[in-house]
């Protein structure tokens, strides 16, 4: 503010000057005196805002980059360390514990198959085997019937055989230890 009232003084004082024209006053020192000041008070202040904006910036962009590296390490290791400790569980596991903990995750995966498009020789002969039968065809011809077909394997024979007979291809009936298609 004190240099706009100088700046203010000194054009009045030329203005007075010219309109007087007294030469005793040297007016372009006391111009570039009063220039100097309030170049030294303006333009100072504004060069020192854009270098701290430009170095708040430069701050930032590492900081963030600091963030993400220790972010993704941080992950890196909680993932590792999790595999660790799933490996030291298994190894430390009894042999029967573990055989136990992977028949009920095999059992899980296969409660149920899904056969699409296969020949009913092919569905039969797995569930032959898995309920411990015999399938014998009366029709050759029968054997290579196409299904799509869902087999659940907590269901019983029986079970099993009524889904089959509701096809109208073929009847399939059980004889004992046999299936009997026809």
């Amino acid at each position: 503010m004190e240099s706009n009232e100088k700046l203010e003084e000194l054009l009045k004082r030329m203005y007075a000057q010219e309109s007087l024209h007294d030469d005793d006053i040297d007016t372009n020192d006391i111009i570039n005196e009063e220039w100097t000041k309030f170049e030294a008070e303006h333009f100072r202040s504004k060069r020192q805002p854009f270098f701290f904006k430009i170095a708040a910036m430069f701050i930032s962009v590492l900081m963030l980059g600091g963030i993400a590296y220790a972010t993704i390490h941080l992950f890196e290791k909680q993932e590792i360390r999790g595999k660790k400790q799933e490996t030291t569980v298994v190894a430390n596991s009894t042999p029967s514990t573990l055989h136990s903990t992977l028949a009920e995750q095999d059992n899980a995966l296969q409660q149920s198959i899904v056969y699409e498009d296969k020949e009913l020789s092919t569905i039969l002969n797995d569930i032959a085997t898995f309920y411990q039968v015999e399938c014998v065809y009366k029709n050759e011809e029968v054997k290579h019937v196409r299904l799509y077909f869902t087999w659940d394997k907590q269901q019983t024979i029986d079970e099993v055989i009524d889904m089959f007979n509701k096809f109208e291809r073929f009847h399939i009936s059980r004889n004992s230890q046999k299936l009997i298609v026809e």
